[in-house]
């Protein structure tokens, strides 16, 4: 049985199943060793299994394995004397373990970049590069307590400054109010199209949701005359998902807040092309009791886009696709989720365990739920964070999925596992009425940045400064010349010594909305930890598969389907270690 070893401790990993395999050399000690000053930071491996070994039970089992030979540590305690082994085994994950578990925190910093927006009304975030400038740009919805209110479109000067181009590039939208909206590309023309949710009716201005067209260079005409403009709702979330896989982006519009105490109809319009939609007024999706956020996402991993919508009366709506378009409303308990989600519902792989986790919010108060497999939870954690929605990014570039809530004042740094531990404080994070955050790297470094919207205060903006880690990032266009490629799912994977893949560094899905009103970069981020090059897995909604081996870090790149083609794309800065 060949051991693997962790710093100058090889252990069977058969027979001890929290630890994975090792694969990196250092001649002088023995094989796949490390010093032991670099165990915590040498590479994901590393910090996956220190992050298991801090309870007395595994210490205990530990302790017991290197009385019994299991475990060696031949570099450290020559003399094979147990007593010797014994101290030096907890030494190191007595001392070196909470070294790990803070060195992240210590590191990682995250610095306020600046205040965008009027100070009051804010609700959603949505970002994407709208110009083809390689920058993401941000659109703002916002709701007031009277009057007209309009929304706000910043376009990305790529210094971390923005400039208001509402009124110049088209997308002068004012209403009586918006919640949702997210950028598509609903005509397949490779660029981003921009869905606006209108809620309130004011004066004369309807609150029917709008299409504004992407003319190709940052500038928008509105779409007129389309079912759309037939349905006067108080519209929260709007999604756009291929819900039946003919390749186009169908709409969901969430009507109403309350969910089950309210009688709003839900809108569904299927996109036939070229702007034009038919409008589906029967089944489980239109007539589910949705209120506020929504998410497009494959929960159960088969292959077509579900829909989970919050209801704040009831319980969770969980919408399953059986690939054509129609829906078959779940029983929340049927999958082990007991909890309501009254605002904001996000999914994410937090374990590496190629499926998707998931995140409830109700108003400050959330649940946490780890995905066993085909779309089955079990119960891992509450927060009590303030905000409607929390969301999920690799802020330290480690290899995992860190947590970020609308309102929270820290950052809760991944442990490896779908763990989470307190990290770095948000500077002035007392939002008044915190709404919505939104991930985008909008300075092309590498780095995860983010904006949290609110209600009651100033908007902001913030930068991840000085993550540890290696990084990739990718857009996606689908076979049909799709930009985002909503719906395709992307799989990054180690590399061994064959070059073939080996484990699963980061799972991510596109999709046009999580939580509640956000839409985060189509450009996927990925941090890599120490890994200087990987296998990437890029699987369409359509199924075609594009597989590229041996990709350098620290760059961006376009994944193109009607090509296959790895085309690199704006070179960015190399990340400092």
């Amino acid at each position: 049985m060949t051991p693997a070893v962790i710093g100058y401790m090889r252990f069977y990993d058969r027979d001890f199943d929290i630890i994975g395999k090792s694969k990196s050399e250092d001649t002088s000690c023995r094989t796949d060793s490390i010093p032991v000053h670099n165990l915590y930071s040498v590479s994901s491996f590393s910090k996956n299994f220190l992050s298991s070994v801090r309870s007395p039970a595994i210490l205990a089992m530990l302790a017991a394995l290197i009385v019994s030979g299991r475990v060696e540590m031949n570099c450290l305690a020559h003399n094979g004397k147990t007593g010797v082994r014994i101290i030096v085994c907890l030494l190191v994950l007595l001392v070196i373990v909470p070294v790990h578990g803070r060195a992240g925190a210590q590191q990682l910093s995250i610095r306020e970049i600046r205040r965008i927006g009027p100070a009051y009304g804010g609700h959603g975030g949505m970002w994407a590069d709208t110009d083809g400038d390689g920058l993401p740009d941000l659109y703002m919805t916002y709701n007031g307590s009277s009057g007209l209110v309009p929304d706000f479109y910043f376009h990305n000067n790529g210094n971390e400054t923005f400039q208001d181009q509402t009124q110049v590039s088209g997308l002068d939208d004012t209403d009586g109010g918006s919640h949702g909206a997210c950028w598509a590309d609903l005509d397949n023309d490779g660029d981003y199209d921009l869905i606006n949710a209108t809620t309130y009716v004011v004066s004369s201005f309807s609150n029917t949701n709008d299409l504004f067209e992407n003319l190709g260079n940052g500038q928008f005409v509105r779409i007129q005359g389309t079912p759309l403009d037939s349905r006067h709702e108080k519209t929260r979330a709007i999604l756009a998902f291929d819900m039946d896989g003919d390749g186009d982006l169908d709409i969901f519009a969430v009507n109403g807040y309350r969910g089950s105490d309210s009688h709003e109809n839900n809108e569904v319009y299927r996109n036939d092309g070229d702007f034009r939609f038919t409008q589906i007024t029967s089944g489980a999706l239109y007539g589910c009791p949705a209120g506020q956020g929504a998410t497009d996402t494959d929960f159960d991993g088969d292959g077509d886009v579900d829909i989970i919508a919050a209801n704040r009366t009831g319980k969770v709506n969980i919408l399953k696709n059986d690939g054509h378009g129609n829906f078959t409303r779940v029983d929340p308990v049927s999958v082990g989720i007991n909890h309501k989600a009254g605002d904001g519902i996000t999914t994410a792989d937090i374990d590496n365990d190629g499926d998707l986790d998931l995140l409830l919010v109700t108003a400050g108060s959330s649940e946490l739920y780890r995905n066993n497999g085909g779309g089955h939870f079990s119960y891992l954690a509450h927060f009590n964070d303030k905000g409607y929605m929390g969301g999920f990014a690799d802020l330290d570039n480690d290899g995992d999925l860190d947590l970020v809530f609308a309102g929270g004042s820290h950052v809760y740094l991944n442990n490896g596992h779908g763990g989470f531990y307190k990290g770095p404080a948000i500077p002035d994070a007392n939002q008044s009425d915190p709404r919505s955050i939104a991930f985008a790297d909008i300075n092309n470094n590498g780095q995860e940045d983010f904006i949290r919207v609110s209600k009651g205060s100033e908007n902001r903006i913030y930068a991840a400064d000085n993550p540890s880690g290696n990084w990739l990032e990718l857009d996606l266009i689908s076979e049909n010349g799709q930009i985002g490629a909503f719906g395709a799912k992307v799989y990054v994977y180690s590399i061994d010594q064959n070059g073939e893949s080996d484990q699963l560094i980061g799972f991510r899905e596109v999709n046009s909305n999580q939580g509640y009103l956000a839409e985060n970069s189509p450009r996927l981020h990925f941090g890599l930890g120490t890994a200087g090059r990987v296998n990437v897995r890029v699987h369409f909604l359509s199924g075609t598969e594009v597989i590229r081996k041996q990709v350098e870090a620290n760059y961006a790149y376009t994944i193109d389907g009607r090509n296959t083609q790895l085309i690199p794309g704006i070179m960015l800065l190399l990340s400092q270690n």
